[in-house]
């Protein structure tokens, strides 16, 4: 059984077990998140697909880690101005592990 849903700008395809990294999220390690924004759901008797979300689906995962990616450099440059800029930036992320797909009654 795996489900699709909608965090943020981005869908993810997930089954119960399985570990995705979302956009940062708030809460502590063991942190039950919730997410309700649930498009498809599919198991061994087919598919049900909302429109655009199935009412009362939601997938539960808890928070296993916080982190920041690397740092990635932005510079720009502009010949013959003497005009340099450098910036830095670290992306935030949340580490999650699905505990549950529920599926709507």
């Amino acid at each position: 059984m795996y489900a699709i849903f909608e965090d943020g700008s981005h869908q993810f395809r997930v089954s119960e077990g399985d570990r995705i990294v979302v956009d940062r999220r708030q809460g502590d390690p063991g942190t039950e998140v919730v997410f309700s924004k649930v498009l498809l759901i599919s198991g061994n008797d087919g598919a049900t697909i909302g429109e655009p979300v199935l009412e009362g689906a939601k997938v539960v995962a808890k928070i296993v880690q916080q982190f920041r990616d690397k740092k990635i450099i932005i510079q720009k440059f502009r010949r013959r101005k003497n005009m340099r800029r450098r910036k830095g930036h670290r992306q935030p992320y949340t580490a999650i592990q699905i505990t549950q797909v529920v599926a709507p009654v």
